[in-house]
């Protein structure tokens, strides 16, 4: 599984905008200066962020992008189907319970190996959220339980990793 640039750019602009979302709308030029890049490659993620529900624009003067939703609502997972073709990253590896047995036979070497890692990082993706890398956007949502568990939770499987 290779992660596109498309997908790592876009985490990084949706932490970015997160992280800003308290002072409004960001524009696309802030953004692209944020994260290094070309105005119009920044347009082009945005366009793509629209279409998948995790950012509206608002125009006019004071205008730009803000999120959809909350940020601890968007997960890593999301943003990388949202930039990536679908078949990239399937939910479920063809594995025996998700595939007939015809199909298993059919996989060669370490297929089934491979499409399950892909599953496994996108499983862990989808429990991670803007929220979770974006310490200022987690204030916003609040300081109820249920964030502090989850932000303990995300820091606890972080740890496991490095």
């Amino acid at each position: 599984m290779q992660i596109s640039s498309s997908a790592y750019m876009g985490v990084e602009t949706l932490v970015r905008l997160a992280m800003q979302s308290a002072d409004g709308p960001c524009t696309t030029k802030g953004l692209a200066e944020w994260t290094n890049c070309p105005v119009s490659y920044t347009e082009a993620l945005m366009a793509r962020f629209c279409d998948a529900g995790l950012v509206v624009s608002r125009h006019g003067p004071g205008g730009g992008y803000a999120l959809a939703k909350p940020a601890d609502q968007i997960t890593v997972a999301e943003i990388f189907q949202a930039v990536d073709a679908p078949s990239d990253f399937a939910p479920h590896p063809p594995n025996t319970d998700t595939i007939e047995a015809e199909g298993v036979r059919d996989l060669q070497g370490t297929d089934l190996l491979w499409a399950a890692l892909k599953s496994c990082v996108m499983f862990f993706l989808t429990n991670v959220s803007l929220a979770d890398l974006a310490p200022q956007a987690a204030d916003q949502v609040g300081d109820d339980a249920d964030d502090d568990a989850r932000i303990d939770r995300f820091d606890m499987q972080s740890t496991m990793y490095h």
